[in-house]
């Protein structure tokens, strides 16, 4: 197992907790990066760090209670640097899947909603072992 892995897909390089970070974090050689998953109000697992979208992305209002069609609408990259501009917010599946095509390990972080502690757990658990494992 790597003992270096990127903090949030690199998140001091590229948006944190974004496809373009998983590839920065290979093209540097990196073996692992980790990553944070909150559900949507959908009960669907996306890479978020905060409880809220404010910080990381261009909407604004908790994670817990946005929809996977409004996720999928938010740009997380126009407020690291505007070279990033229209990076979307990824699904769990979809950095699977980078990470598989990257050859990058990786440290999911379970960031449960306060009241979603279980279910989060159970849903990021459950899509980790369909995606990673088989």
């Amino acid at each position: 197992m790597p003992r270096v892995f990127a903090h949030r897909c690199g998140g001091a390089l590229a948006p944190e907790n974004s496809l373009a970070g998983l590839r920065i974090a290979a093209r540097l050689g990196l073996a692992a990066v980790e990553f944070d998953v909150m559900l949507s109000a959908d009960g669907s697992p996306w890479l978020l760090h905060d409880e809220t979208l404010e910080r990381t992305t261009d909407g604004s209002g908790r994670v817990c209670t946005a929809s996977d069609a409004r996720l999928r609408g938010l740009d997380a990259g126009v407020r690291r640097h505007p070279a990033f501009a229209g990076e979307g917010v990824p699904t769990l599946a979809a950095a699977a899947a980078a990470c598989r095509q990257l050859g990058l390990h990786a440290n999911v972080e379970i960031k449960p909603a306060v009241g979603c502690e279980e279910l989060t757990g159970t849903v990021v658990a459950r899509q980790v072992q369909a995606l990673w494992v088989g």
